[in-house]
């Protein structure tokens, strides 16, 4: 299982969850096709959300904000 996104490198099971997809195989999927098809995918930081996942720019940082408070 890959557990997080190609794309913008969110963790698939670590919250936030805010309308984001986190199913694994829908996100290899639409990866693939956007590779095989040679279109290109857009940053997560020019866009303000992942092309792939459906996350959000907030919702990147929240979660390295987050993990950096755990010990």
């Amino acid at each position: 299982m890959i557990g997080k996104c190609p794309n913008c490198n969110i963790m698939l099971k670590e919250p936030p969850f805010d309308n984001r997809t986190t199913n694994e195989v829908m996100i290899t999927l639409r990866y693939r096709d956007r590779v095989d098809n040679n279109q290109s995918i857009g940053s997560i930081e020019s866009k303000g959300y992942c092309e792939i996942c459906d996350a959000r720019l907030e919702d990147l940082e929240k979660q390295r904000t987050g993990n950096k408070a755990a010990p």
